[in-house]
């Protein structure tokens, strides 16, 4: 008798908070009534009347359920017209912008077009989660979503600049999670605690050491985007050319597991593009020491079409004494202020062993004095540096090996 009646209060209970959410979202419609002039309100209108019009349809039939006032969009809406009260000049909202072959809808385009935002209503546990790779398959993170507008961005200058990207979480944010957004170029607006943060150790994340390699932009120098020389580590030089990353990891499975991973890897995050993205407008350089290690590699492993495109490659950089300095390149000195914020200074002494070593120490010298962004995948590397308080400008990628050889002796085609 007494179950009889919870399960009946709490049906009730439940389309009370139906109702709410019904007469919640006409306020919703009524703002948005009351500022006609915004491109694409009108859009947002229809949206939350279609949400409007399927809450009362199923109270109207008694099928009501807890997921679908969980699942609505109301509070996501709610969300974006709570920030745009607070935004002066707002240009459009819902405005949709091209990225290659799909779409990429910004929830507010403000400043004359200067500012991108996002709203951003989930659980910060939740995104947390998302990113830690707790989720379904395909589930897209908010560092994913970070990465596409930022790319996006950078097709649209306004006023021949890239716009701003603002990612407001109204719920709040965990600490690391909004560390790697900043990382990625993305101004976070929230709440920050470390009570969001979820640790390694609770993911599903196994110890194998086959298991997916968690992303390195966290380790990327913020804001380096803007210096427009750039300094090829060894790294970057063979992760450039190898036949991985130039179509293989499409027709061959490795025996090797380190080559296996990597071509996993490729598949999901193509390494040349992005090399090729942060390559556009600026000047390659490498010193000595990388040059002549880059080739002895290829001379030693590489095979006939990493060879090509290795020469290819220093075709297009210039190559300098170790020994070089800013003024001896063909630029002047270039985002002086994050050197002078995070550079190697005379009076810091880093010390070999362990993952320092001479060669790598050698070429990030290089790099830092002639005032150019690091490319590497030497994460080994910089973090010990910075364990010794130590900071390069650096942009940081994944690994990939040459493979042209062992793709005739160690890796099946796929086709067969």
């Amino acid at each position: 008798m007494s179950e009889n009646n919870f399960d009946s209060e709490s049906t009730e209970n439940l389309y009370s908070l139906a109702k709410e959410k019904i007469e919640f979202g006409e306020s919703l419609k009524s703002y948005v009534s009351r500022h006609k002039d915004i491109e694409g309100l009108q859009k947002l209108a229809r949206k939350i009347n279609q949400e409007l019009k399927f809450l009362r349809k199923v109270c109207r039939d008694r099928t009501l359920k807890k997921e679908h006032l969980q699942c609505s969009n109301l509070t996501h809406f709610s969300a974006l017209i709570d920030t745009l009260s607070t935004i002066k000049n707002c240009e459009s909202v819902n405005k949709v912008y091209c990225l290659e072959d799909r779409k990429v809808t910004v929830d507010i385009v403000c400043d004359n077009g200067l500012t991108w935002i996002k709203v951003i209503a989930r659980n910060p546990k939740s995104l947390s989660q998302i990113c830690m790779g707790n989720s379904s398959y395909g589930t897209r993170s908010i560092i994913d979503q970070a990465s596409e507008y930022v790319q996006c961005a950078k097709l649209y200058p306004c006023l021949f600049q890239t716009p701003k990207v603002i990612f407001v979480f109204v719920n709040g944010i965990g600490s690391n999670l909004s560390n790697k957004l900043k990382n990625c170029g993305v101004t976070v607006v929230g709440a920050r605690s470390e009570d969001y943060d979820i640790a390694e150790s609770d993911s599903d994340l196994s110890d194998d050491e086959n298991v997916e390699k968690p992303s390195c932009t966290d380790l990327s120098t913020i804001n380096a985007t803007c210096i427009k020389k750039i300094n090829l580590d060894v790294s970057a030089m063979l992760a450039y050319c190898c036949s991985v990353a130039n179509g293989s990891a499409y027709l061959y499975d490795f025996h090797v597991p380190v080559l296996k991973q990597q071509a996993e890897w490729e598949r999901q995050r193509p390494v040349k593009p992005i090399l090729d993205n942060f390559f556009e407008g600026k000047t390659l350089y490498c010193c000595e020491t990388a040059k002549t290690s880059f080739k002895n590699i290829v001379n030693t492993v590489g095979g006939s079409n990493e060879k090509i495109r290795s020469k290819e490659l220093l075709e297009r950089v210039v190559v300098l004494p170790d020994n070089a300095t800013y003024k001896e390149t063909l630029e002047g000195s270039e985002g002086s202020e994050i050197f002078r914020n995070v550079q190697f200074t005379p009076d810091k002494v880093l010390k070999l062993g362990g993952k320092i070593r001479q060669r790598s120490l050698t070429i990030f010298l290089f790099g830092d004095r002639i005032q150019a962004v690091t490319v590497t995948s030497n994460d080994g590397f910089i973090r010990a540096a910075k364990q010794q308080n130590i900071n390069f400008v650096v942009f940081v990628h994944e690994s990939r090996a040459l493979t042209e050889q062992k793709e005739h002796t160690k890796a099946i085609p796929f086709s067969s």
